[in-house]
């Protein structure tokens, strides 16, 4: 993942050509960011998405391997509250020839989720999910015994959790494990 998405738009093509120009030289995939999604270091205002004809013109100029767009999730969302734009996510899916990638999804309720792979998404972005379920399930463990002391007692509970979590989210965007 390469993200100048902060540079203007001419130096962001120019960035990401060369990030894309060094990871095929090394053999790597390098997907990129087009528009700030929210949640981070100053990105912008809630509302902004990323443009269709913009992407095509973005993908053709760069030749990244993946898109990652701003369809209405935020990064660093604790609740599940995100709408995302899905006729947008359609729009895009049929503008660029790569595989479209959703930032911010632990934000993004379930059936949304769904409907976003089934508009075009291809790579579901999960982490702030997963850090609430870890830390949720140190703080139940450690509370329920004040004299554990052993972290592979702690976090047997946080890594299972971690695995319900990511087998559901699975099911839910039709990866059935």
């Amino acid at each position: 993942m390469y993200d100048a998405s902060k540079l203007d738009y001419t130096e962001n093509v120019a960035a990401t050509r060369a990030a894309r120009d060094w990871a095929h030289a090394n053999g790597l995939y390098l997907e990129a960011e087009l528009g700030e999604v929210g949640g981070k270091d100053g990105a912008h205002a809630p509302g902004v998405r990323t443009d269709p004809v913009e992407a095509a013109e973005f993908v053709a100029a760069t030749g990244v391997d993946a898109l990652a767009v701003v369809v209405g999730s935020s990064h660093a969302m604790t609740d599940r509250s995100a709408a995302l734009d899905r006729p947008l996510i359609a729009e895009l899916a049929r503008a660029v020839p790569v595989p479209l990638v959703l930032h911010g999804s632990s934000g993004v309720p379930d059936d949304e989720l769904a409907a976003a792979v089934r508009a075009g998404m291809a790579k579901i972005n999960i982490g702030t999910i997963l850090n609430v379920g870890f830390t949720a399930a140190v703080r139940e463990t450690l509370a329920g015994d004040e004299h554990i002391v052993d972290p592979r007692t702690y976090l047997r509970p946080a890594r299972t959790r971690i695995a319900a979590t990511v087998a559901r989210l699975l099911d839910v965007v039709g990866l059935r494990c």
